[in-house]
């Protein structure tokens, strides 16, 4: 197995590398967040649209949007 020689600016880009790699990944977990909400969204608007929505109280408002 042969070994190669790196110096600490090789380890130093890197990782500098890895971070915005980090950075771009937590950004797709926001997107995906989003466009999670935005599915709801709309899916709860399509059904208020065909009448087929519910009234709740305050309780079970908060209830139903903790699971969002």
């Amino acid at each position: 197995m042969e070994q190669k020689q790196i110096t600490l600016n090789d380890v130093y880009a890197k990782l500098i590398a890895l971070e915005k790699s980090m950075k771009k990944l937590d950004k797709i977990d926001q997107y995906l967040e989003d466009l999670e909400f935005a599915r709801r969204t709309e899916e709860a608007y399509q059904r208020h649209e065909a009448g087929e929505f519910i009234e709740m109280d305050e309780k079970g408002f908060f209830e139903e949007l903790e699971k969002w």
